[in-house]
């Protein structure tokens, strides 16, 4: 029996079309088109120098349609989204278009947000002393004197509405606490008139060094002089009485040195070999970041036979 050239080729050709069906279903049981959603962040591409774009979205949320194996294989910075801006002007362009570009045969669903309202500012930059605000307390006995701040001047640079608002750059610095001089890197924080933090500038440098002084406070009060001697005085000799005029001064010091010291201990005087009263004038010692209201006192070693 003599089969015509249709009768030949139709089974091969239902059985080409059974091939690829099942080879559709073994692909898509074993990598099956699958979709995911991931953030990218938004590039501004091609800006004129001169310009700086604001309200631009910092991220987008991105739905791709792809398969399993191309899900593993793919990374999120294989994903770019952005803004063209060739060409564009100063002043509000609404609506604005985010483009998305994916790898290989990757489906972008969905862009969240696609469209977005834009302004574009001319480009300027100034120049800030920094300055320093002190929050918080020190320890009772303290206080905050001089600081410096490294370096002393801030640049900031942005748009030109912006630029505009900056009245001031400035350095939070906490003292609670503090009890003796210190020093930090904290961060410079740009301020209008009011005192509300400007935003979206960029700040040169970030951060600054801030040195701070902190003083102990001082305070007046009365401690006894006292003198010593060394050395031996004469065979046959003895100290009767060693006498200090005026025997009490008056010091301004640091309050933790009068915690430290109940007296001002003088040098000790040299009476090796003496026979007879020996009188010197002492000097006081002054105690540190202090003074005394008399710097000298008149010491007498009474000196007598056994």
């Amino acid at each position: 029996m003599k089969y015509s050239r249709t009768q030949w080729w139709l089974p091969k050709l239902l059985c080409l079309i059974a091939a690829c069906a099942f080879w559709v279903y073994v692909m898509n049981e074993q990598n099956p088109v699958m979709e995911n959603t991931y953030t990218i962040p938004v590039e501004v591409r091609n800006l004129d120098r001169s310009l700086v774009a604001t309200n631009v979205p910092s991220k987008v949320r991105v739905k791709i349609r792809m398969s399993r194996s191309d899900m593993i294989s793919l990374r999120t910075d294989d994903i770019k989204a952005y803004v063209d801006l060739s060409g564009v002007t100063a002043g509000d362009h609404p609506n604005t278009q985010i483009h998305v570009s994916v790898p290989g045969d990757e489906t972008v669903l969905s862009v969240s947000p696609q469209f977005f309202n834009l302004n574009v500012d001319t480009y300027a930059v100034k120049s800030l002393p920094a300055t320093v605000e002190i929050f918080g307390n020190p320890d009772p006995n303290f206080t905050v004197g001089e600081n410096k701040v490294t370096p002393g001047s801030i640049m900031i640079a942005g748009s030109s509405s912006k630029i505009s608002e900056a009245n001031r750059a400035v350095v939070s610095v906490n003292i609670a606490g503090k009890d003796k001089n210190f020093t930090e890197f904290d961060s410079v924080n740009i301020l209008d008139a009011d005192g509300n933090t400007v935003t979206g500038l960029e700040i040169m440098p970030s951060q600054v060094k801030v040195s701070v002084n902190v003083k102990e406070n001082q305070k007046v009060g009365n401690l006894q002089v006292k003198a010593s001697t060394k050395g031996e005085v004469a065979k046959g000799y003895r100290i009767t009485d060693v006498i200090v005029t005026p025997p009490v001064a008056t010091v301004t010091a640091p309050i933790s040195y009068f915690d430290k010291n109940k007296a001002i201990e003088l040098d000790p005087i040299d009476v090796t070999g003496a026979s007879k009263d020996v009188v010197q004038t002492v000097n006081v010692p002054a105690p540190l970041g202090g003074s005394v209201a008399v710097p000298q006192v008149t010491v007498t070693i009474k000196i007598e036979k056994d």
